[in-house]
């Protein structure tokens, strides 16, 4: 059968960087790049109850006070490395919902681009690594977060994507750096810690002194807004004050505490509840360190993502306080871990699933499951990972 011009075309080889792709390949990222921006933009519009309840206050603030020069001022409870995104929104439009959407937007195609490069560097196959790039960029929960919810979880979780690159790549400096960056973002990065203190113990890229970047970052990004003026005791405790702001076990996300009655708004014994849960994760993560620690394997780069994302899960599952949208990493984590094996995405679309049911009652006001059975669905999700984790470690030891 004579070959057509536009297959002798669309099967061309072409050459970016180390990567060899066809123009077919380069089409179809170029067609998901635009229809997934098409569909961000659509939800433009939408002001959610966190947008008119505390953004837009702030980006008012913002501008009454000279936009960076309002840096001396503390108006969110946000780090200064998000409020100089907000002061920069300032000066590029008059539109703040649609300005601070945009910040979201930009960091999903840069979390794209880190999972199409985990995924390469894991398997070297293009195709599978252009379809976890797919999957992240249609995913609902990152969707939802950025361009209809109007939050910023993306940042510092694609920084922390780049970080597990660079895991893989065997770059402990590059690796705990963009850790730094992702902590001087949100608290919530230390949720990966765990995963590179293990990592170290096993002696898999990850160098004990390259630790201490990630305070050194996020001192290192307070500096502009100290020298604006801002009080740099006030800076260096934002984190401090945040944990202190909601005493209830969980905020709506389905972890051990919704089982437990601890949900927003009751207050059975959160103190007790909580300070016991804190001491159990602890003890659950120091029984994975020294089991991994007397097992004579080697870390494959399989057994680290799956690794990486049984202990984030569990992390959020045990851990008191956490909000609705904490589980953001634990779904892109879940991204790479379902791509790379496709007979595992059903696990990754369980895990999207609970994170879409579980933004609702902020979204709409609604609970379409109660947050009991989340809790006991998001349960059975991490016992599937867990067991997968102990299947290849038991493949490995023999």
């Amino acid at each position: 059968m004579e070959e057509r011009t536009i297959d002798r075309v669309m099967f061309q080889r072409v050459k970016i960087g180390k990567i060899k792709f066809q123009v077919v390949d380069l089409v179809f990222i170029l067609c998901l790049f635009v229809f997934a921006f098409m569909i961000r933009w659509k939800l433009m519009p939408v002001e959610s109850a966190d947008y008119w309840g505390f953004l837009e206050g702030w980006m008012a603030q913002i501008r009454s006070g000279g936009g960076f020069r309002s840096l001396s001022q503390s108006i969110s409870n946000y780090t200064a490395p998000y409020m100089y995104l907000m002061c920069l929104v300032s000066y590029i439009t008059d539109n703040d919902l649609y300005g601070l959407k945009m910040i979201s937007v930009f960091f999903d195609y840069s979390a794209a681009a880190a999972v199409f490069l985990i995924i390469y560097e894991m398997s070297g196959n293009v195709k599978k690594s252009i379809l976890g790039m797919a999957v992240l960029l249609l995913s609902p929960t990152v969707i939802l977060d950025g361009a209809y919810w109007c939050q910023c979880d993306i940042i510092y979780t694609g920084f922390l994507l780049y970080a597990l690159y660079f895991f893989l790549k065997g770059n402990s400096r590059c690796c705990l750096i963009f850790t730094g960056i992702s902590f001087a973002f949100k608290l919530q990065a230390v949720f990966i810690l765990p995963f590179f203190i293990i990592m170290w113990l096993k002696k898999r890229t990850v160098k004990l002194p390259d630790f201490l970047w990630i305070p050194v970052i996020y001192v290192i990004s307070s500096l502009p807004a100290y020298l604006f003026g801002r009080d740099f005791k006030e800076l260096m405790t934002v984190y401090f004050e945040q944990t202190n702001t909601y005493p209830w076990g969980t905020l709506e996300y389905p972890n051990i505490y919704a089982l437990l009655g601890e949900a927003m708004p009751d207050m059975r014994h959160a103190a007790e509840v909580s300070g016991a849960g804190t001491f159990m994760t602890i003890i659950i993560l120091g029984c994975i360190a020294y089991y991994l620690y007397t097992q004579n394997i080697k870390i494959t780069d399989e057994l680290a993502v799956t690794l990486a994302l049984f202990t984030v899960a569990l992390i959020v599952y045990s851990l008191p306080h956490m909000h609705d949208r904490y589980g953001f990493l634990i779904d892109l984590l879940a991204i790479i871990y379902g791509t790379v094996r496709v007979r595992r995405l059903p696990v990754t679309c369980g895990f999207m699933l609970i994170s879409v049911l579980t933004f609702m009652p902020y979204l709409i006001a609604v609970h379409l499951v109660p947050i009991t059975y989340l809790a006991i669905g998001l349960l059975g999700l991490i016992v599937c990972v867990g067991l997968d984790l102990y299947g290849q470690i038991r493949e490995l030891s023999i």
